[in-house]
Formats: C-alpha cells, sequence, structure tokens
C-alpha cells in the first residue's frame, strides 16, 4: 500500500492521466452504440419518406389506369363516339389529378376532354413528332399505361402525359391517353418535401436504356450527407431520390459524449490536483512571475509598433509617461517638464482648450471610465495638427479618478479630407441654387421627402406653406395623368431597366396653372433585398421648353396637311396631263398608220419626233408623280433584310442583265431599319443606272458589298462603267440632273433626286466616287437593325 501511494502523489499526472483514460474509454464505447442506434433511425426515415413519395405515384398511376382502362372499354365496344363526352366529363369532374383525356387514332390525336382550350390538338400526329414519338413506341412495346413527360404540351403549359396502347386482334390502332398537369403532379407528390428542412428530394427522368437521369426538379445534394435511398417507378421510368441533408445521429449523441468527457476531464483533473497539491503553491508563483514579464514585454513591442503616443497620467501625483512616438508626432525631447501635465495643456490651440478641459473635467469628476476628444495641438515647428485623445479612467474604492491611460493620435488627413468635403457640399449647394433646381431627398420606405426652398419655389410656395412636407405632398400637386407613366418609369428603374429615373410630370402651380417639370433621381441605398431605401433627385421647370415643343408639333401637322394637299394636287395635275399626251401620241400614231404613204421621209420623222416626245414627257410626269409621293412614316418602320430585297431587284432586272452580259457580285448584306418600298426603289435606280451607263466595249461588272459604322452600315454599290466628273456629282442628285443627251442614254434626271429624298428620309446619306472611263461607287447609309423601330423614333 505504501508503494502505490508513493506513486499515487509522486507522478500526479501520471495518476490523472489513467484515471482520465479509464473513465473516457467507457464513455465512448457507449456513445458508439448510441450513435450505431441513431444512424439505423435516419436510414428507416429515408426509407419511410421515398416508400411514402412512391405509394402517392402509384396512386396516380393507379388512378390513370382506371381511367385510360375506362376509355379503352368505349373503344373496344365502340361505344366511344357515343359515350366520350359524357365519360370524359364524369372523369375530369371526379379525378382532380386528370385535367384532359384523349383518344388517338394510331398516333393521331381525334378526341380531347375537355376540348375548349385544347382545340390545336386535334389532328396533330405524335408518331409523326420525334419529341414524342420515342416514348410512345415505348408504351406500345410494353402493351400497357406508360407515362411520358414532363413535355411541353402543344395546348400550353406542362404535363406528364399517361398512354395506354389499344390492340385490336394483335394489331395496334391507338391510344387512350391522360394528361397530368406537371405543377399539379408535383403539388401532389412532392409538396410536403419541397420545402423539408429535413430532405433532399429529387425526380429523375431516365431514357429508353434506363440510363442518362434527367433531373427535373433540380435539387441540389452537394450539401446533403445524410443516408440516400432511391426507388424506380417503371411505369414512367421515373427514379426517386432522396437523401437526408444532414445526419443528425451524431449531433444527438454529441451532449452526452461530451457530458461523458467533460465529466472524465473532471475526475482526471481532480484526482491530478489531488495528488499535486504540494507542488501547487511553487507553480504557481513561477507561472505569475512569467505572465507578469510576458505581459511587459507585450506592451512596449506594441508601443513601438504603433505610430500613436501611448501616454499614462499619474492623476494624484500630476505626472505623465509618454512613449518614445511623443517625440517622432510633436517634435519635443522626453523631459520632466514635458511629462507634467501642465506642459501638454499649453499646446493645445486657444479655440479648443476650453472645450477639452470642460469635457475632461466632466469626465473625471463623473461616473465614465473612459472618455475621448479631438482637438488641435502646437507642434515644436508651431505647427498646429489635429489629434484624437482616447483613455481610460482608472478609479478607486470610492470611485475618485487616480489614473488615466490612452493613446493620442494624429487625425490630421482625415479633419483635411473632411473640410474638404464639406466645401464641395457647399459647392454644390450654389450650383444647385445657381441653376435654380428643386432638390429632394426620399425615404422610399417610410415616405419621408425632404425638400429644399427651391423645390416649393418653382410651384410658387414657400415650404412653411406646404409643411408637414412628406411624398404625398409632391403626389398630391402632380396632374393625375402623369403620375401613372411616373410610376411605371419609376419601377423600370428600380428593376436596372434604366439608368437613372427620369420623367415629365406637370404639377400644379399655387396661382392654379400646371407646370412642366422634369423629375430626376437615383437610388443611393439599399437593403440587403434589392430593395430601395433612399433617393434623391432634382425638378427643373421645362415648362417653356413643353411649349415650344407644341409649336413645333403644331407646325408639323400644319406642313402635313399642305403636303397631302400637294400630293392630291399633283396627282390630278397628272392625270389631266397625261391625259392629252396620250390622245396626241394616238392621233399621231393613228395619222403615221392611215397618210403613211401620203407622207414623205420628212414628215414621218416629225411624226415620230412628236410620238416620242409625248412618251417622254409621260414618262417624265410619272417620275414627277412618283418623287413626288415619296413619304416617310415611321410607324411603317420594320426591319428590312436588304439580301431579300436585292434578290429582287435582281430578278426584275434578269432581261437587262442577260441583254449586257453583266456579271453581278453581292456580298453578304445587313438588315436595315426601314420602310421596304422606298428602299427597294433606291436599289432599282442605282443598279439600273450602274446596268445603263456601261463602258462600250466592256462587260459590265457590278458588285455590292457593306461595312458596319456601328449604329449604321455603308451600302456600296460599284460599277466598272462611263464614269462621272467631280464637278457633277452634287448635280446628279437634283430634279433633272442629266449629263448625257436623250439620244445618248434614256431617262428624265429624276431616279437619283428620289434616291437622295428617301435615304434622307431614313436619317441616311448618299455620296459618291467616280473616275471617268473607270466606274463609279455609290454609298448610302442607313440604320442597323437591332432592336425595332422604337429605339430610332427620331430618324
Amino acid at each position: 500500500m505504501n508503494w502505490l501511494r508513493s506513486l499515487f502523489f509522486k507522478r500526479p499526472a501520471i495518476t490523472g492521466l489513467i484515471t482520465f483514460l479509464f473513465s473516457i474509454g467507457i464513455g465512448v464505447f457507449i456513445s458508439i452504440k448510441e450513435y450505431q442506434l441513431e444512424q439505423v433511425q435516419e436510414k428507416e426515415e429515408v426509407e419511410l419518406a421515398v416508400e411514402n413519395i412512391e405509394d402517392k405515384i402509384n396512386d396516380i398511376v393507379s388512378t390513370a389506369n382506371s381511367a385510360v382502362n375506362i376509355l379503352a372499354y368505349l373503344v373496344q365496344t365502340d361505344r366511344i363516339e357515343e359515350n366520350y363526352l359524357e365519360v370524359g366529363q364524369s372523369i375530369i369532374d371526379n379525378i382532380d389529378i386528370i385535367d384532359q383525356i384523349q383518344f388517338l387514332d394510331q398516333g393521331k390525336i381525334v378526341a380531347t376532354y375537355p376540348l375548349q382550350g385544347n382545340e390545336m390538338v386535334i389532328g396533330y400526329d405524335i408518331l409523326e413528332d420525334a419529341n414524342r414519338r420515342s416514348e410512345a413506341l415505348m408504351a406500345i412495346e410494353r402493351g400497357k399505361l406508360y407515362f411520358a413527360g414532363p413535355l411541353d404540351l402543344r395546348q400550353g403549359g406542362k404535363g406528364i402525359i399517361g398512354r395506354l396502347p389499344l390492340f385490336k386482334e394483335e394489331k395496334f390502332i391507338g391510344f387512350t391517353a391522360v394528361i397530368i398537369d406537371w405543377g399539379k403532379f408535383q403539388e401532389e407528390v412532392f409538396g410536403g418535401f419541397e420545402i423539408s428542412p429535413k430532405f433532399k428530394v429529387d425526380f429523375f427522368k431516365l431514357d429508353e436504356n434506363l440510363k442518362n437521369p434527367f433531373s427535373l426538379l433540380s435539387a441540389d445534394f452537394s450539401t446533403a450527407k445524410g443516408p440516400l435511398q432511391t426507388v424506380f417507378i417503371r411505369d414512367g421510368n421515373w427514379e426517386v431520390k432522396v437523401q437526408l441533408i444532414e445526419s443528425k445521429a451524431f449531433i444527438k449523441i454529441l451532449p452526452s459524449l461530451i457530458f461523458r468527457i467533460i465529466t472524465s476531464l473532471i475526475l482526471g483533473f481532480l484526482i491530478y490536483r489531488f495528488a499535486q497539491q504540494p507542488h501547487y503553491l511553487e507553480e504557481q508563483i513561477d507561472r505569475t512571475t512569467k505572465e507578469l514579464q510576458l505581459s511587459n514585454q507585450r506592451f512596449e513591442l506594441a508601443t513601438k509598433a504603433t505610430s500613436e503616443v501611448i501616454w499614462d497620467w499619474d492623476l494624484v501625483n500630476n505626472r505623465t509617461f509618454r512613449s518614445d512616438n511623443f517625440e517622432k508626432m510633436f517634435g519635443f525631447a522626453r523631459q520632466d517638464s514635458i511629462n507634467n501635465d501642465s506642459f501638454w495643456r499649453s499646446r493645445i490651440h486657444p479655440e479648443d482648450i476650453a472645450r477639452v478641459e470642460k469635457n475632461l473635467q466632466i469626465a473625471l469628476e463623473g461616473n465614465i471610465d473612459s472618455w475621448s476628444q479631438e482637438f488641435r495641438i502646437k507642434r515644436n515647428d508651431e505647427e498646429y495638427i489635429y489629434v484624437i485623445d482616447k483613455g481610460i479612467i482608472l478609479r478607486d474604492a470610492k470611485g475618485k479618478a487616480i489614473r488615466m491611460i490612452g493613446s493620442t493620435q494624429d487625425i490630421t488627413k482625415r479633419k483635411i479630407a473632411e473640410n474638404n468635403l464639406e466645401n464641395q457640399k457647399q459647392r454644390l449647394s450654389n450650383v444647385i441654387e445657381g441653376t435654380q433646381a428643386g432638390t429632394w431627398e426620399w425615404n422610399v420606405q417610410s415616405g419621408e421627402t425632404i425638400f429644399n426652398e427651391t423645390w416649393a419655389r418653382l410651384l410658387g410656395y414657400t415650404l412653411k406653406e406646404l409643411e408637414p412636407v412628406s411624398i404625398q405632398t409632391m403626389l398630391n400637386l402632380s396632374h393625375p395623368d402623369d403620375l401613372e407613366e411616373a410610376d411605371r418609369v419609376l419601377n423600370q428603374y428600380y428593376l436596372g431597366q434604366r439608368e437613372v429615373y427620369e420623367a415629365e410630370i406637370r404639377m400644379r402651380h399655387k396661382n392654379g396653372n400646371w407646370v412642366w417639370i422634369l423629375s430626376r433621381g437615383k437610388v443611393f441605398s439599399w437593403n440587403e433585398e434589392g430593395q430601395p431605401l433612399m433617393m434623391s433627385g432634382t425638378h427643373v421647370d421645362i415648362t417653356y421648353k413643353k411649349l415650344r415643343e407644341e409649336e413645333i408639333k403644331s407646325t408639323n401637322r400644319k406642313l402635313e396637311a399642305a403636303n397631302e394637299e400637294l400630293k392630291s394636287f399633283a396627282s390630278v395635275a397628272s392625270h389631266d396631263m397625261k391625259e392629252p399626251l396620250r390622245m396626241i401620241s394616238s392621233f399621231l400614231q393613228l395619222l403615221e398608220k392611215r397618210y403613211s404613204t401620203q407622207l414623205d421621209e420628212k414628215g414621218k420623222q416629225y411624226i415620230h419626233f412628236a410620238v416620242d416626245g409625248s412618251k417622254r414627257l409621260s414618262q417624265l410626269v410619272e417620275d414627277m408623280m412618283e418623287y413626288a409621293k415619296i413619304g416617310y412614316d415611321e410607324s411603317q418602320l420594320t426591319r428590312v433584310d436588304l439580301n431579300e430585297v436585292i434578290e429582287g431587284v435582281l430578278s426584275l432586272k434578269r432581261d437587262l442583265i442577260n441583254e449586257k452580259k453583266a456579271v453581278v457580285v453581292v456580298h453578304d448584306l445587313p438588315s436595315v431599319l426601314g420602310i421596304h418600298i422606298p428602299i427597294r426603289s433606291v436599289l432599282i435606280n442605282l443598279i439600273s443606272n450602274a446596268l445603263k451607263y456601261s463602258q462600250e466595249g466592256r462587260t459590265p461588272t457590278l458588285t455590292i458589298y457593306s461595312k458596319n459604322l456601328g449604329a449604321k452600315s455603308q451600302i456600296t454599290i460599284q460599277d466598272n462603267g462611263i464614269g462621272i466628273e467631280k464637278e457633277y456629282f452634287n448635280k446628279i442628285f437634283n430634279l433633272f440632273g442629266r449629263l448625257h443627251g436623250k439620244t445618248e442614254y434614256s431617262g428624265t434626271g429624276i431616279g437619283l433626286a428620289i434616291c437622295k429624298k428617301v435615304i434622307t428620309q431614313h436619317g441616311g446619306e448618299i455620296w459618291l466616287e467616280s473616275q471617268v472611263g473607270r466606274g463609279s461607287k455609290f454609298h448610302f447609309t442607313l440604320t442597323n437593325f437591332t432592336h425595332g423601330p422604337d429605339q430610332y423614333i427620331s430618324n
């Protein structure tokens, strides 16, 4: 016994360790058994969840099976036409899960209930659809009910389709089918699991080889760590996968395990302490000594590492210790006179000293334990810097302050930045005042709003007259017809569809008139959910601008009316001019035919000149009418594929191209924003001219290509014809701007004028490059088609 007692007290650490290991061994063994039991229970819980889902799916399959078998019976007894509607209504009304029933002759849908809203599926053949065929054939192969999908339905929505193949004398004749809404199916089968915090559930569709599972619920199993269970549903090649998100077996036994560990530790520690008692006091003294040494070392290192001045003020003896950084920050040597607190106070700025001493006195005489103050202090070089003093106050048992320990930090850069910011704010305020812009700041959640005086002055008020002010103040003064549009624009801005909120609204002036206001603003604070918190902006009076716009609109309307009258006049004048021309031409031709034997060559030549002149005059009238009728209605702006237009024009000019044996090379052209017929007219004129003015003895070659200029495209029609002298580059775009006599080349001189008018109306430009004898390049620009006509309404 003596040797055991000696060992117990001689080796206290070993004694405590043996006691701990023995106790912890028993505790861990019991905890392992508890953990295994919890795992078994979790696995059973997952299996139960899988069985629950499987039962729900089987119930749906069974219900659908009954429905399609009823329809199959009607088909087999040739009573489908007689009883289809009655039976269909009964099935839909009494079986909530089924949304539609269908009968298919072979693969073609010949009947569906309800019909309303589903008419478009009648006559649709699923066996001809590559997306439906494979699963339909799988149902035929199995010879029993098989569910396809989920699929996007032709009649809209998404659903799963259960098809029962029908056979007559072992020959396939069609299907009876039920359609179950996919959302309803999910709610029925997985409704309780989608929001369950315990399980991860997914539903997979396998291919005909029972491979390549495709997730239908898109569940993320990457974070699930618990037991996993799957089940295969053959009726639709589905697989259900359920996994416990987190196994809590260990968490459940953790408290008891921790308790046993702690108990073992305490027991081992108590035995250790009991055995160690004789040496405890000696070790405690050594440890305390080392801790004090380490604490002093840390304080010295911290003092050297920081740029702040560390100070310790003895309030009883009025002496202050300051760290080495004091000399670096203020340029004073650490002498006794400096350590005296009265010297420190003498360096504080005269404008700050009273405030600093008052705050310090309140802190020392009160019962607070900390103090902080910003002020200016003079360095040894007579320059003032901004500092912040922070300290903790130590008190005796009676609450009297006896000591302060703290630090002094140079904050000059921060204060300069703050002063600059304040100056910038003042300058911004001056700018706003100078531009006569009203400003507002709006708490979107509470409705609280701050307006400046200019905002109220725009409406003839003072802010005091409108108090109390809120966002409702602005709404009450706004025209009701403009609020809906302003609200729409604001919501678009909240959704990120606009970079800034900007709306034009009418607001009621104090004198009763409506003034137009341009309201602009931005949100500068959002919450974590992405909702706006604070928004600010400006109001500018644009009443004069709106009045000018209305005057312009009125002038435009008058011009449009005048243009319509001019077109009407031109049409009537054209008809009245062409009628006598046709009469002259006809009678001259009759004269030539009837009296040709009595006329000499000179007379026949005169008649020919007269007939030819009347035809050219008639063509001139028609060309002038075409020029006058060219209009521009921006509501007709649409996508114009220049490749298709060029193809049509070349087809129209095919005979002339073949006659000239011309070579035409067309590169890929863009789609532009424009009106089809006028643009087609431009291309007809330019291509016709390129063919007409070809070089004698040279094969005409036309090249048509484009160049992207960003928002616009440049289209070029290049030829190797006779060319044009530079001095006529502008003249040819004028009305009747002919460069050749009518005996050399036919035409009226209006074609290029039409081209210029059309291109100008479309917001583009047209010009040419040419060298005499080498050919010409006609360029024009049109706006690229991107988002539709709304973007280019200014054109």
